[in-house]
């Protein structure tokens, strides 16, 4: 048919027939010493001493190259290790490299292998390439960043070539800091070394001291930089700043130019859209492939038309996209707010009286048109009457205001506080007014919705503002309709995690869970609280979240934002086998995948929604958002990997019904509503903004 979509991907098959002999080595090591602590050190290590290319197999701990070594060679580089490792290095730990002759490399070994090759091999032309497509902006410019990545694709070895946005302030570290001396605002910008200008950017994790204490210039020229970075460093003055980056490498301030991330956009008083449409986006893609293919490591690019069996769509996975509101009537989430307005929500609260406190810390921005907007949507069109419980207003954000201001309000008992309160001028970890209002008002069980006052004449949101008032108010506007029948409880699970301070790693604070019915309603959320290290939720907590009175002889469907530690996948099976429940897998993993495309007439477009790579028989790529017209971005799929024996076909038939549900907006996200908002759940979590009810049903995160 003319109009008839074929999907493709920016993923390219291995051709196998054109890869070097591949040789495997192992690490033997002493101590308690993980390999994977020195697997990338070592290959490091060989690949400079001998060239070609040497890279760890994390899947199955060996060293792959392609430029083998005969055992005089390997003896010596040991020697070498072990003569410049002092007694803290991990590398002291390397006792022999081995040829591992009665095994071959994981098929994902060989995908990063041949990755990690081309980007070696490539990345310097690849980057001039691009860098003919760098824009100019007043403040900074715009460069494009290819990266590649190994992927197993229906049991074969691929590459993906995927093409980001780099914000480059046009003054460096230096200057910036000349303009704004707060250093301790430094943590977290991101970076780059003047003097490698292909290098991936940084974050700034410390303020080291001056240059001039503690001998700190003679440590860094003992390093034996470069010749360039020896001259920055020779020339900066004693008291120029030295910062850490990403943990491990001490940089004066004058060596460093500034990448911006979308965080810092409000801190450099930037306004720009990194949206790429799809067709220029392939176009970039096309010319880092072209490049990489001389290699013959690569083939064309997985399409639809050469690979059918891979390529599924919603009718593949039964997904139907309707809804279920007042009166028993089907809607579509497009027509949702129209319908309710016709036929009402699917379940309203007993009390159609809606009792609004406003705490406004911005009394110089006028509420009338707000007013008028909340009452025509709730009032006039939905059947709610709107009373003015109370009103607070001072142009002061202290948490003296806030704290008295919620005082008095929560004695006239609202049912819900619109708290309109400015935003931090850019994104931070420090405690903000909005931290104090969420706070106070959690801890007392009073919901609220924040806007803020650049958005209070937005007529555009008020739509998400009416949903978020009625979920949160006892109303459940709509459901799914047509209920799973796979599964009798879906449940979103998340670990809120906390940084240590001054330390490696994390210690997570709280396990979250929110289990919904089949039908996609809210049963409730539930949180257990608990110190740990480590990235799993132990099986005390796990229990405590499914109760065998609640969830014995019952099929549930968990969702892990992320990947699903084995820890957690045996202990819950271990207590479904004691309560008599039956617990299905699902990882929804929302980071690092490669895009979908379509080709129309002729013309790429965006995939649709629903559009599905099939990785294997357990995992896929499925494209769960939807960009309405005029909007330049090209949706980035998320990874949907289950565990047998739940089939691939529920786990994205339900990942993709799920994403229906959110409240907080008209406009569906990209992930289902187990999973979206967990990282925001978990950074209000580990600030202690949590209800004081850990058991509830209202979700207080809209």
């Amino acid at each position: 048919m003319a109009n008839e979509l074929t999907i493709f991907t920016e993923i390219f098959p291995v051709q196998l027939e054109a890869l070097p002999n591949l040789t495997l080595y192992q690490l033997k090591v002493s101590g308690a010493i993980a390999l994977d602590e020195i697997g990338g050190k070592v290959c490091y290590r060989l690949q400079t001493k001998f060239g070609g290319h040497w890279k760890w197999d994390k899947e199955k701990e060996y060293v792959i190259t392609d430029s083998p070594q005969d055992e005089p060679a390997i003896k010596q580089i040991l020697q070498e290790i072990w003569e410049t490792s002092d007694e803290e290095n991990v590398l002291r730990s390397l006792e022999n490299i081995e040829v591992f002759r009665n095994d071959t490399a994981s098929t994902q070994g060989v995908a990063n292998f041949v990755a990690r090759s081309l980007q070696d091999d490539f990345s310097q032309t690849i980057d001039k390439a691009l860098a003919k497509h760098r824009r100019e902006a007043k403040t900074h410019y715009v460069n494009l960043k290819s990266r590649l990545r190994g992927w197993v694709i229906d049991n074969h070895p691929a590459v993906s070539v995927s093409i980001t946005s780099e914000l480059e302030s046009k003054i460096d570290l230096k200057t910036y800091l000349a303009a704004d001396t707060h250093t301790d605002r430094l943590k977290g910008l991101n970076v780059t070394d003047k003097t490698k200008p292909f290098q991936t950017s940084m974050p700034i994790t410390g303020i080291v001291g001056r240059l001039g204490e503690n001998d700190t210039r003679d440590r860094l020229l003992a390093f034996k930089p470069p010749i360039e970075m020896k001259h920055l460093i020779e020339q900066a003055p004693n008291d120029e700043l030295v910062v850490k980056v990403a943990g491990k490498y001490d940089y004066v301030v004058s060596a460093l130019k500034i990448k911006i991330h979308n965080a810092d956009y409000a801190r450099f008083k930037i306004n720009e859209k990194l949206q790429i449409e799809a067709a220029q986006r392939v176009k970039y893609i096309t010319s880092v492939a072209s490049i990489i293919q001389e290699s013959s490591l690569v083939d064309s690019a997985y399409a639809e038309n050469k690979y059918k069996h891979l390529f599924l769509n919603t009718d593949d996975i039964g997904y139907n996209p309707k809804l279920r509101i007042g009166s028993d009537k089907i809607t579509t989430p497009n027509a949702v707010l129209h319908s309710l307005k016709e036929f009402g929500l699917y379940k309203s609260a007993p009390n159609k009286q809606i009792r609004i406190a406003i705490l406004n810390a911005s009394p110089q921005t006028s509420l009338d048109q707000l007013r008028k907007h909340l009452r025509n949507e709730l009032d006039k069109q939905l059947g709610y009457e709107l009373i003015q419980a109370t009103k607070q207003e001072s142009s002061s954000t202290s948490r003296e205001f806030i704290e008295s201001a919620i005082e008095k309000i929560a004695e006239k008992d609202p049912d819900i506080i619109l708290g309109i309160i400015p935003t931090p001028s850019f994104d931070t970890d420090d405690w903000t007014p909005y931290d104090d209002f969420k706070q106070l008002t959690l801890e007392r069980d009073l919901q609220s919705q924040v806007i803020q006052p650049h958005n209070v004449d937005n007529y555009h949101i008020i739509g998400n503002v009416v949903l978020g008032i009625l979920a949160k108010t006892g109303n459940l506007p709509y459901v799914l309709a047509d209920p799973i029948t796979y599964a009798d409880l879906v449940v979103g699970l998340d670990v809120a995690r906390q940084k240590k301070r001054n330390l490696p790693g994390t210690i997570n604070s709280a396990g979250m869970a929110r289990i919904y019915f089949a039908n996609g309603e809210l049963m409730r959320y539930n949180i257990r609280e608990t110190m740990l290290e480590g990235e799993t939720i132990p099986p005390r907590i796990l229990r405590n979240i499914f109760p065998q009175k609640e969830f014995t002889e019952k099929k549930i469907l968990i969702h892990r934002d992320g990947i699903l530690p084995e820890s957690e996948r045996e202990a819950l099976t271990e207590w479904g086998n004691q309560i008599g429940a039956t617990f299905y897998f699902v990882e929804v993993i929302k980071s690092g995948t490669p895009r979908l495309y379509a080709s129309q007439n002729g013309k790429i477009v965006k995939a649709p929604k629903g559009s599905i790579l099939k990785l294997s028989e357990t995992e896929a790529l499925l494209v769960s958002s939807e960009f309405p017209a005029g909007f330049r971005a090209t949706p980035q799929p998320i990874r949907v990997r289950t565990y047998p024996p739940f089939s691939l076909k529920h786990a994205l038939h339900s990942v993709l019904s799920l994403t229906l549900l959110h409240y907080g907006s008209l406009r569906q996200p990209r992930l289902p509503v187990t999973t979206h908002y967990a990282d925001k759940i978990s950074s209000m979590a580990v600030k202690g903004l949590k209800p004081k009810t850990l058991d509830g049903a209202i979700p207080f995160w809209l």
